[in-house]
């Protein structure tokens, strides 16, 4: 049972998660080890001990004890494993902050911010649109049609933490948008690859959201941003130009103050003011141009309800291996 909830722990939280049997067995007392079969877990870079119940769970009082009695012989983080436990029984070991991890898929690691009751229903609430991370995840495979790589490896490419990269591709795979090998030097960690062009993008794009975050209005052009918009529709369509530059910029770290923000309707449409898009992620992660890129493009315009954006911006799409309209 316990190598399903390894598995369910790699597919759901960590490609990395390994659970084994672990020496701590030899060092805790004898009469604990009646109760408990020590294993050991590691998940998310942190080390734990995971003890097994045996036969019948104890109270929580003697819970406490036993795990008191544990932590003086080792650092590690110590979550029981249960294969069933009543809804008090749960509800008696979240109020006294005790880890646990159930065969059902239930989990609470405090000391990692978990606390999951069913990880498949959250997965599926996600996918009803991408989150940030999922839509960047998206992009990537959308521009780089051969990748196969695994959460290791894709969080050093945005950055991100273990938790982040594992969750934006699952959130893809829930889509149907990615498929999976197991390999590398373990046999364990799983490699993901997408499906093959045009589905790839038909299927996705009906989850894109728009990476518009805020927008404003400025005089001067500002470091490091991207044509977009309207403006983008036009260079790369026959739509007519709009009467006003317009910009995207990546929002993180970004100082309204130093942009001169201007508020007054009246000026704007007088002076015809740059529009500058705030966006959730770096418009430049998909483009080495002075352009946003295409897929992007598309959705900061998907919902605009006007047939003219419609015709062009499938005019823009036409030309990509990966659309079909």
């Amino acid at each position: 049972m316990l190598a399903e909830t390894e598995r369910y722990l790699r597919d759901n939280i960590d490609d990395e998660t390994r659970i084994e049997t672990s020496s701590y067995a030899n060092r805790i007392p004898i009469f604990l080890r009646d109760i408990y079969k020590v294993h050991k877990m590691k998940i998310l870079e942190t080390q734990c001990i995971l003890l097994e119940i045996i036969n019948e769970a104890p109270r929580i009082g003697a819970i406490k004890k036993h795990l008191n009695t544990i932590k003086k012989i080792t650092n590690d983080q110590i979550v029981l494993y249960f294969r069933k436990i009543t809804r008090y029984r749960r509800k008696s070991l979240i109020q006294n902050k005790i880890p646990f991890i159930m065969e059902d898929g239930q989990i609470f690691l405090p000391f990692l911010a978990l606390y999951l009751k069913n990880i498949e229903d959250i997965m599926e609430k996600q996918i009803k649109s991408f989150t940030p991370s999922g839509q960047i995840a998206y992009l990537y495979f959308l521009y780089n049609k051969e990748a196969v790589v695994n959460t290791t490896e894709f969080s050093k490419l945005f950055g991100w933490t273990p938790m982040t990269s594992s969750r934006a591709l699952n959130e893809l795979y829930k889509a149907k948008l990615l498929t999976y090998k197991i390999g590398g030097k373990t046999g364990r960690s799983k490699y993901y690859s997408r499906i093959s062009d045009p589905s790839y993008f038909k299927k996705g794009r009906e989850f894109l959201n728009s990476p518009i975050k805020k927008i404003i209005h400025i005089k001067k052009e500002p470091k490091n941003s991207l044509v977009a918009g309207l403006e983008a529709l036009s260079e790369l369509s026959m739509f007519n130009p709009p009467g006003h530059k317009v910009r995207a910029i990546y929002g993180d770290g970004l100082n309204m103050n130093d942009l001169g923000v201007v508020k007054n309707i009246d000026i704007i449409k007088d002076e015809k003011l740059l529009e500058l898009q705030i966006w959730e992620y770096d418009p430049k992660l998909f483009t080495n141009k002075d352009i946003v890129d295409k897929a992007s493009l598309y959705a900061s315009l998907k919902n605009e309800n006007d047939e003219r954006i419609e015709q062009a911006l499938e005019e823009v799409l036409r030309g990509e291996i990966w659309y079909t309209d």
